[in-house]
C-alpha cells in the first residue's frame, strides 16, 4: 500500500504590524528630533590635555572666531527669548513674534543690536552669514560694550528663570589675536558680572584620545 503523502506547508508570518511600527517609529523621530543649529563662524579650537566635558545645558557660550568676530549663545530656548526681549528694552527696540521664534531657533548670534533686526529679518542662512561678515560681531570695546550686557542679561534672568547659576564657556579660534581674547576675559571680570571661573572649550589632543 502506497505512503500518503502529506502536503506540506510553510509558516506564515504576517509582517504588516511590524512594518507599521517601524514607520510609527520613524516618524516619531522625525517629528521631535532637534536639529544643530549651523554654526555662525568656523571656529578651529587650539589643542588641549583636558577631558573636562561641555555641559550640554545651561551653557552660556561666547565666542571668538580667527577675525575677532564675537558671538553670543545659550542653550535654552525660553531664557534665550527673556534675554532679548531685555537687550531690545535696553536698546530701544521691539521685535516681532517672528523675529523672537527666529531668535530662539538660532544658533551662536554675533551682531550689533543696531543690526540684530536686519538679521532676523534675513530668511536664508547664507544671507545671514553673508551679514556677519560685514560687522565685526558683537561690540566689546570701552566705548560701547554690547557684550558685557548680553552676558548680564543672561546671568540675570537665567538665575530667575532656572533658579541656579548659568555655567560660561570661552570658544575661541586658535589664530584669534590674544588681544582680542583678553577684551572677552576682561569683560567676564567686570564689576557687572564678575565671571572668574569658566570653560575654555578646545580640542582634546591625539595622545589622550
Amino acid at each position: 500500500m502506497p505512503k500518503i503523502k502529506m502536503p506540506r506547508s510553510s509558516p506564515s508570518l504576517d509582517m504588516t504590524p511590524m512594518v507599521d511600527l517601524a514607520f510609527l517609529l520613524v516618524t516619531f523621530f522625525m517629528l521631535t528630533a532637534q536639529f544643530r543649529p549651523e554654526d555662525a563662524a568656523a571656529v578651529d579650537t587650539p589643542s588641549s590635555k583636558s577631558a573636562d566635558e561641555i555641559p550640554l545645558q545651561g551653557l552660556l557660550t561666547v565666542t571668538v572666531d580667527s577675525t575677532g568676530r564675537i558671538f553670543w549663545d545659550l542653550t535654552e530656548k525660553p531664557v534665550r527669548l527673556a534675554v532679548l526681549e531685555s537687550m531690545g528694552a535696553r536698546y530701544n527696540l521691539t521685535f516681532t513674534e517672528d523675529e523672537k521664534m527666529r531668535f530662539a531657533s538660532l544658533g551662536a548670534v554675533g551682531m550689533p543690536m543696531n543690526k540684530l533686526k536686519d538679521f532676523l529679518a534675513l530668511d536664508n542662512s547664507a544671507a545671514r552669514n553673508a551679514l556677519v561678515k560685514e560687522n565685526r560681531g558683537i561690540p566689546v570695546d570701552s566705548v560701547n560694550n554690547e557684550l558685557e550686557w548680553w552676558i548680564y542679561e543672561t546671568n540675570t534672568l537665567y538665575f530667575r528663570d532656572i533658579k541656579e547659576k548659568v555655567k560660561v564657556a570661552l570658544k575661541a579660534d586658535g589664530n584669534t589675536p590674544y588681544t582680542r581674547v583678553n577684551e572677552v576675559v576682561k569683560t567676564f571680570q567686570g564689576p557687572n558680572i564678575k565671571i572668574n571661573r569658566f570653560k575654555m572649550i578646545t580640542d582634546l589632543e591625539e595622545g589622550r584620545l
